[in-house]
């Protein structure tokens, strides 16, 4: 007993050792756009630039897992975020603007509110919810649209496993049930300083629609992973990011994406969902403003490769 309580100490340390705290995360990044538009039997190419910036500012420390880019399954600290993202393609334009904030009370009272303007669009959520563990946590939110409003339902469980590793579960609903979307997400050590992850993601929405995709993390140490997504429409995503130090990571990914195959669309910097598709007007800036195009967007299938590269700044 008395070599277990001495050991006791060290064994703290070795796991604390893994661990980094930030209180800011921020990141820049560009990404290169290729869009192969198909209407009505002819094609079209368009080439496109993105740019977007988003900072949270955490008010108590937030622990890593061990890779420097995993945190906890579900967040509990307080913070604020703001990010801008600019779209382009050739002469359309638009930008888009985001402000977000979590309060996590004593109690497990959560309260969020998100106001996002997307494409001269106004997306804004307020949210309530209650920790009830800090594994378990309900919460409620409240989006309004251009024309248009819903209630959205989340239900986010963690199921520890041994040391670190988790076996996470997410369930969004809105209150007429036309959108659901479940998520789950497996973390784990293999040992030797690498870990694993991997997601699942699966939508159902708009009188029978459904979507899925999964993907794949793999740490070959705390600051360097290589990641991989697929998903039902046969698109792919490959990411690879590399910490230079405890405070800075670069990250270059290439990915391929059709409109209207998305699950959701996170309001930057915030874990507020929208559930649903991501339509051809979202994806092409100022499309809508043109009433021809505006009419002929739903006959359209828009295919797009897209290189991304980004610096990230933790601190």
């Amino acid at each position: 007993m008395r070599f277990k309580l001495a050991a006791l100490p060290l064994i703290l340390l070795a796991a604390s050792a893994n661990a980094e705290e930030y209180h800011s995360i921020t990141t820049v990044g560009y990404s290169s756009l290729d869009y192969d538009i198909e209407l009505l039997g002819a094609e079209l190419d368009r080439e496109g630039n993105q740019w977007v910036a988003e900072t949270t500012y955490y008010f108590s420390g937030k622990e890593t897992l061990g890779p420097l880019k995993e945190f906890a399954y579900i967040n509990k600290v307080s913070n604020v975020s703001a990010a801008f993202f600019h779209n382009e393609i050739e002469d359309n334009n638009a930008d888009s603007y985001a402000v977000a904030g979590e309060y996590f009370a004593q109690n497990g009272l959560t309260l969020g509110i998100s106001l996002t303007e997307v494409n001269e669009r106004n997306i804004d959520t307020v949210s309530l919810g209650y920790l009830f563990t800090p594994n378990f946590l309900l919460e409620l939110s409240h989006t309004e649209f251009e024309s248009d409003e819903k209630t959205y339902a989340e239900l986010r469980y963690n199921h520890p496993l041994s040391g670190a590793d988790y076996l996470g579960f997410d369930f969004v609903s809105d209150n007429d049930f036309d959108t659901a979307v479940f998520s789950s997400k497996y973390f784990t050590s293999l040992g030797g300083g690498r870990y694993l992850t991997a997601e699942l993601s699966y939508a159902d929405y708009e009188g029978g629609n459904d979507y899925w995709q999964i993907g794949s993390d793999y740490f070959f140490t705390q600051s360097t992973s290589l990641g991989i997504k697929l998903d039902e429409w046969d698109d792919i995503k490959l990411a690879f990011t590399h910490f230079f130090s405890r405070n800075i990571a670069l990250e270059a990914a290439y990915s391929t994406m059709a409109a209207d195959d998305n699950i959701n669309i996170r309001s930057f910097g915030s874990d507020t969902y929208r559930a649903g598709s991501t339509s051809t007007l979202d994806m092409m800036p100022d499309l809508e403003s043109d009433s021809v195009m505006s009419y002929l967007a739903p006959l359209m299938e828009l295919e797009v490769e897209k290189f991304e590269l980004g610096i990230t700044v933790q601190l």
